[in-house]
């Protein structure tokens, strides 16, 4: 089996799939009895290309989204004013913003051209996200409570129209369940803005 046969295959995996990783790719040349080395330059060729976009080190779809940072990085959500923005509670322009319990080095990343924020988040908060659409994909985005408990813990700006907004949004109840694991310093903040 040549190289080109190789080429449209994995040009079909590709447009079967929003996003994988160098060893989907190299699982599917092996399942050929092919080089698996060839992954990455096949790779890098398509990227030259224009026909795939690296998202992060690994990373490839067809897709020009920072958004997909969520599929690269796992367990994680999106959040803080990204989730906001995505919940049409922030009008302002922001960054991909991606919380993950894993530990990966808390920095500003550079993908398909533009910042995204990385934080780390102790495993007994990591909870209080959904999958929404997001175009053709489904994304894990916090929801407004954990978005709301988040901004704090992570000590963010909130102005007085953002804090009226989360007054009339959030679910008390859930608020109250999601509080429960947090120490008493962030369980009072909450309790002094949502009053």
């Amino acid at each position: 089996m040549g190289k080109i046969k190789y080429t449209r295959e994995i040009e079909e995996f590709i447009d079967k799939n929003k996003i994988f990783s160098v060893k989907d790719i190299k699982m599917l040349l092996a399942s050929k009895n092919a080089n698996t080395d060839y992954a990455y330059l096949l790779l890098h060729n398509l990227v030259k290309k224009g026909k795939l976009n690296r998202i992060t080190k690994g990373y490839y779809s067809r897709y020009d989204d920072p958004m997909l940072i969520a599929y690269c990085i796992k367990p994680s959500y999106i959040g803080l004013e990204n989730a906001l923005s995505l919940h049409g509670l922030w009008e302002q322009e922001t960054n991909v913003v991606l919380i993950t319990p894993r530990k990966v080095r808390q920095n500003i990343r550079k993908v398909l051209g533009t910042n995204a924020v990385i934080h780390n988040i102790p495993g007994e908060y990591f909870f209080g996200y959904n999958y929404i659409d997001y175009y053709d994909l489904k994304i894990p985005v916090s929801d407004i409570e954990k978005t709301f408990i988040d901004l704090i813990f992570y000590k963010k700006y909130m102005d007085k129209e953002l804090t009226r907004t989360f007054k009339k949004k959030i679910d008390s109840k859930r608020l109250k369940r999601y509080l429960k694991p947090y120490n008493k310093k962030i369980k009072d903040k909450v309790r002094d803005i949502i009053r």
